[in-house]
C-alpha cells in the first residue's frame, strides 16, 4: 500500500504517489531555480508543466488512475533534465538558489545533495534506451514501413507522413484528393480519361504498399514525436499576421519565398488574399516557447526550451520591438470591434432562433390537428383541409397505427425543430442525450411504419372504373334555357360539356365519375357512393349547376374526378350568363369564338359546337383566322379618345438561327407591344370603383392586369372585368404605393386562375416609380417634369408617352418596352431575354447595361454609354458625340439611319 497525493498540474488533477511526488517536485524546484532568470519565467514554468500533464494524462486509461515513480522517471527521459544542458558555473549558481529556496520552504521538493536520486537514475536509464527511429537517424538512413503506433487503417499513411517527416494528416488528405477532388477539377478537361482512373490507382497503390512494406509497432505516438511538426503562426518574425513565417518554418524554407507565393497568387487570380485571411483565422498564434518548438519541429525538452530562450532577442527588462506595425493594428480593430460582432451574432442568433420556434410551433400544432382528426378525436369537418381536399377523406383509408407512425414521421423533425430554435434562445441543449435517442428511435419507427401503410394504400389504386349518374331534368319546360353556374370555393373542380341530342327530348344532366380501388367492383362502388353534386331548378327556365363536388360523409379518397355533360335539345335555345361563359373553353363555339358580352345573346347547339345567334363580327373575340381566344384586338379602340396606338397580338416568338454548319447558334426572343383597349365594356359586366385611395405616386402591379394609367388632377382607380375576377382582385395603399395584386383564394391561389383580362384604369397627378411583375401589361401617358422609374420582372409589357429629365427602366426576365416622348437621361438595366425601343423617345445621354438575350434600340444625340454581355444587341440613332462600348461574349453595338 502507497501514500497517494492529489496535485494540480495547470488546471489538471492527478493522483500521484507519494515517492512520484518527491522525484517530480525536486523536478519542477530545479526547473523553476534554472529558468527563473529568464524574461517571463512564470510562462515559461507554466508551459512545461502543461506539457508534464500532457504526458501524465497519455499514461492513463480507465484501468490506471495514479501517477506511479515509473511514470514520472519517464517523463523526466523524455523532457531531459537541468543538469543535461547546465554548465558547472550555472549548476553552482542553481544549488545555492535551490538551497535558499529549500531554506524558506518554497521549493516544494526535497533535496539530498548532489547525487543523483535513484528516480534520476531509473530517468537516465530510460533515456539511454533509444528507439529505433532514433536508430535510423545515427546511422543516416531512412527506411519506409507501415507505422502501426498511428494507424488508421494500415499504417501505410502514417509510414509515408514518417518518411517525408510531415503529418499523416497530409498525407490521407493527399489520398482523399486523388481519390474525389481531383477527378472532380479534372473533369471536363484534356486530362479527363486521366482522372476517371485516379481512384482506382490511389485505391491500387495504397494495397500494394499495405502488402508490401514491413510493419513496426515501436513508433513514437505523432503528438509526441518530434519528427512531425504543428502548423502555427509566426508573430515574432511576421511582417502582418505571421502566416507566411509559420508556413517557412513548418516547411523549412526561406520566408521570403512564401511571401513571393502570396503575392504572385493575388495577382493570378486573387485567391491568395482569402487564403492568407482564412489561415490568419484558423491558425493558432506561436505565444510560447513550447508552441514555437512544435512549430519548428523541434521537441519540448529543457535543453530546447533554454537553448530558444538563450537565442531569444530579447534581454531581461528589453521591450519587444513591434516588427509588424499592420497585422498588430489589424488584431486591434477587430478586438475592439468585438462586442460589436458579438452584439450582431447575439442578433442573429436570436433571430434564427425565433424563426426556427415559431415555425416548428405552427408545424407541430398542425400535425397534432391532424393527428386528431386521424384517430377521430375531431369531429369531420370540410373546414379542415390537406391541400384541396378535406382532410378526413384521406384518414377515412388509414388504420390508427398508420395515422400514429406518420404522425411521428413528420412530427418528431418538427418537434427537432423547435427545441433546436429553443436551444439557440437559450444557448444551452434541451434535449439530453437519452431523450434524444429515444426520438431517433421513434422517427426511425415512424419511417418504417409509415412505409408499409404507404405500400398497403398503394394497393388501393391499382385499378380504376367510372360510372354514369343521369338526372331528368323534366321541370324545364321552358323553349329557351337560362344557364347559370353557381361557384364555390370548397371541393374540387368539375368540367362541363354541352352535347346536342335530337329535338323533343327531354333535357338531362350526365354525371361521368371515376374511381380507384382495389378491384374494379371496389372502385365502382366508390365511385357511385364518395361524392355529391348538386344542381337547381328555381323556375321552369334557369337551371344553376355547380362548378365542383363535394365528398359524403365517411368517403374516401381513391383519386376521384368527376365530368360534367349537359345534354340539350337541338330545338332548344338558351341564354348564358358571363360566369356560365366563362366556364366553357372557347373551342366550345362555333369558329372558336366566343361573343365578347355573352350574357346579351341566345345559343343554339350546331353540331358539337355552340353557334350564337345573331352574333356579327363585332360582337366575336378575337380572329375568324385563328380560331381561338385573342386579346382585345385593335378594334377595341375604336372610339377611345385616349388610345395611342392600335393593339396588336402580345405572343411571344422565338426565333433561332443557324449557320450552315449549325455551329453557331443566335436566339432572337420577341414579344409584341402592349397596346390594350381602355374601354371597360370590352372586359366584362363587372365593375368595381377604389374611392378611398388617394395620395399616391407609385404604383405596384402583381399578376396579369391590364394597367391604363393617365395623368390627372384628381386620384381615380376603376376596374372592369368579370364578377369571379374581381372578387380576386385586391388594390391598397401602402404609403405613397398603390398595390395590385390577385387575394390568395383556396389553398392554391395559383390554380384558380382566369385567361380573361382584368382592366384597371389609374389616374393621378404625379407619377415617379412603376413596378410590375408576372404577366402585367402597362399603358401610362401623360406624365412631364418628374423624374420616373419603371421596374419590370417576369413576362411584362409597358408602353410609355412622356417627357421626362430622367427616366430609369430595370428589366429582368422577357419583358417588353416601348417608349414614347423625350427625355434628358435614359438609364436601362435589362436581364434575360428583354426587348427596349424607345427610338420615338430622343435621349440626350444614355446609359444601357444589358445581359442574356437582350435587345435594345434607342435614339442618342450627345453620349452613349454601352455595356453589353451574352448575346445582346443595342441599336442606336441620331449622332451621339461619345460613344463607349463594353462588350463581351456575341453582343453587338450597331448604328442606323435616322429614318429606321
Amino acid at each position: 500500500m502507497k501514500k497517494n497525493i492529489s496535485i494540480n498540474l495547470q488546471g489538471m488533477i492527478f493522483h500521484i504517489e507519494e515517492d512520484g511526488y518527491d522525484v517530480l517536485s525536486r523536478y519542477l524546484a530545479e526547473v523553476k531555480t534554472h529558468f527563473s532568470g529568464y524574461r517571463g519565467h512564470e510562462e515559461i514554468v507554466a508551459d512545461i508543466e502543461s506539457r508534464i500533464a500532457e504526458l501524465f494524462a497519455a499514461r492513463l486509461s480507465g484501468l490506471k488512475q495514479v501517477i506511479t515513480l515509473e511514470d514520472v522517471e519517464a517523463m523526466t527521459a523524455k523532457m531531459g533534465r537541468v543538469s543535461d544542458f547546465q554548465t558547472a558555473d550555472e549548476a553552482e549558481d542553481d544549488e545555492e538558489i535551490l538551497a535558499e529556496a529549500v531554506a524558506s520552504g518554497s521549493a516544494q521538493g526535497t533535496y539530498t545533495g548532489s547525487r543523483p536520486s535513484a528516480g534520476y537514475s531509473a530517468g537516465s536509464n530510460a533515456k539511454s534506451a533509444t528507439t529505433a527511429a532514433a536508430a535510423e537517424e545515427e546511422d543516416g538512413t531512412k527506411r519506409l514501413y507501415r507505422d502501426m503506433a498511428n494507424r488508421k487503417v494500415a499504417g501505410v499513411a502514417a509510414g509515408l507522413a514518417r518518411y517525408f517527416a510531415v503529418n499523416p494528416l497530409w498525407i490521407r488528405l493527399g489520398f482523399l484528393a486523388l481519390m474525389i477532388v481531383f477527378p472532380i477539377l479534372l473533369d471536363g478537361t484534356p486530362l479527363e480519361n486521366f482522372s476517371e482512373k485516379l481512384p482506382a490507382i490511389s485505391v491500387l497503390t495504397y494495397i500494394i504498399l499495405w502488402v508490401v512494406l514491413p510493419t513496426r509497432f515501436d513508433g513514437t505516438p505523432t503528438d509526441e514525436d518530434p519528427v512531425f511538426k504543428k502548423l502555427y503562426r509566426d508573430t515574432d518574425t511576421g511582417k502582418v499576421g505571421g502566416v507566411s513565417a509559420g508556413l517557412a518554418a513548418y516547411f523549412k524554407t526561406d520566408v521570403v519565398l512564401i511571401r513571393i507565393l502570396f503575392i504572385v497568387g493575388l495577382f493570378a487570380g486573387g485567391f491568395a488574399l482569402p487564403l492568407y485571411i482564412i489561415l490568419w483565422i484558423l491558425l493558432p498564434e506561436a505565444k510560447t516557447a513550447s508552441d514555437r518548438l512544435r512549430m519548428r519541429g523541434d521537441a519540448v525538452t529543457l535543453s530546447a526550451l533554454d537553448n530558444n530562450l538563450r537565442n531569444s532577442p530579447f534581454e531581461e527588462g528589453a521591450t519587444p520591438v513591434n516588427n509588424r506595425p499592420v497585422g498588430t493594428f489589424l488584431e486591434n480593430f477587430f478586438t475592439n470591434i468585438r462586442p460589436l460582432i458579438n452584439l450582431l451574432g447575439s442578433a442573429i442568433r436570436v433571430f434564427v432562433g425565433g424563426v426556427m420556434t415559431i415555425t416548428g410551433f405552427f408545424l407541430l400544432l398542425a400535425l397534432l390537428i391532424m393527428l386528431g382528426v386521424g384517430l377521430g378525436m375531431i369531429p369531420e369537418s370540410d373546414n379542415v383541409f390537406m391541400g384541396p381536399l378535406p382532410a378526413y377523406t384521406f384518414f377515412n383509408g388509414l388504420s390508427p397505427w398508420a395515422v400514429v407512425c406518420f404522425f411521428l414521421m413528420t412530427a418528431i423533425p418538427a418537434l427537432a425543430l423547435l427545441l433546436a430554435g429553443l436551444g439557440l434562445l437559450l444557448r444551452r441543449t434541451i434535449l439530453t442525450r437519452t431523450a434524444s435517442l429515444t426520438l431517433l428511435g421513434l422517427w426511425l419507427l415512424g419511417i418504417v411504419g409509415s412505409s408499409v401503410a404507404g405500400t398497403r394504400l398503394a394497393r388501393e389504386f391499382q385499378h380504376e372504373a367510372e360510372v354514369t349518374q343521369s338526372t331528368n331534368l323534366s321541370p324545364l319546360t321552358s323553349a329557351q334555357l337560362v344557364l347559370d353556374r353557381r361557384y364555390s370555393d370548397n371541393g374540387e373542380w368539375v368540367d362541363l360539356d354541352l352535347v346536342p341530342v335530337d329535338s323533343g327530348q327531354t333535357p338531362r344532366l350526365e354525371r361521368i365519375i371515376s374511381a380507384k380501388g382495389a378491384t374494379e367492383e371496389d372502385a365502382r362502388q366508390t365511385a357511385a357512393t364518395s361524392v355529391a353534386h348538386s344542381i337547381r331548378m328555381p323556375n321552369d327556365s334557369t337551371l344553376s349547376i355547380d362548378d365542383h363536388y363535394t365528398f359524403q360523409p365517411g368517403a374516401r379518397f381513391r383519386g376521384q374526378e368527376m365530368q360534367l355533360r349537359l345534354l340539350i335539345p337541338r330545338d332548344r335555345t338558351f341564354r348564358m350568363n358571363e360566369s356560365f361563359s366563362n366556364w366553357l373553353e372557347d373551342d366550345n363555339y362555333v369558329n372558336g369564338r366566343a361573343p365578347i358580352h355573352p350574357e346579351q345573346h341566345t345559343y343554339r347547339l350546331r353540331g358539337s359546337k355552340i353557334e350564337c345567334i345573331g352574333c356579327t363580327e363585332e360582337d366575336l373575340r378575337g380572329d375568324s383566322n385563328d380560331g381561338g381566344y385573342d386579346e382585345p384586338n385593335a378594334d377595341y379602340e375604336a372610339g377611345q379618345a385616349d388610345a395611342d396606338t392600335d393593339s396588336t397580338d402580345t405572343d411571344m416568338h422565338i426565333n433561332i438561327h443557324t449557320d450552315e454548319d449549325g455551329d453557331n447558334v443566335r436566339v432572337d426572343v420577341e414579344s409584341k407591344a402592349a397596346q390594350f383597349s381602355a374601354d371597360p365594356a370590352r372586359y366584362g359586366s363587372g365593375r368595381r370603383s377604389f374611392a378611398d385611395l388617394r395620395d399616391f405616386s407609385r404604383i405596384e402591379a402583381s399578376g396579369a392586369y391590364y394597367v391604363h394609367v393617365r395623368q390627372g388632377n384628381e386620384f381615380k382607380v376603376e376596374a372592369a372585368g368579370s364578377d369571379r375576377d374581381l372578387r380576386r382582385l385586391r388594390v391598397t395603399r401602402d404609403g405613397d404605393q398603390l398595390v395590385i395584386r390577385s387575394r390568395d383564394v383556396g389553398f392554391m391561389p395559383s390554380l384558380s386562375f382566369s385567361q380573361h383580362p382584368v382592366l384597371i384604369r389609374i389616374t393621378l397627378p404625379t407619377l415617379r416609380v412603376v413596378e410590375l411583375s408576372g404577366a402585367c401589361r402597362l399603358n401610362a401617358a401623360g406624365f412631364q417634369n418628374e423624374d420616373l422609374k419603371v421596374e419590370q420582372s417576369g413576362a411584362c409589357v409597358a408602353a410609355l408617352d412622356v417627357n421626362v429629365p430622367n427616366l430609369s427602366i430595370d428589366m429582368s426576365g422577357a419583358c417588353r418596352t416601348d417608349l414614347t416622348g423625350q427625355a434628358t437621361f435614359l438609364s436601362v438595366d435589362a436581364s434575360g431575354a428583354c426587348q427596349l425601343n424607345a427610338l420615338r423617345l430622343p435621349a440626350r445621354r444614355a446609359e444601357i447595361e444589358m445581359s442574356g438575350l437582350g435587345k435594345a434600340k434607342v435614339r442618342v444625340r450627345e453620349q452613349l454609354r454601352v455595356d453589353l454581355s451574352g448575346d445582346s444587341d443595342v441599336l442606336y440613332a441620331g449622332d451621339p458625340d461619345n460613344v463607349q462600348q463594353e462588350l463581351s461574349g456575341s453582343s453587338h453595338v450597331t448604328k442606323i439611319s435616322d429614318s429606321e
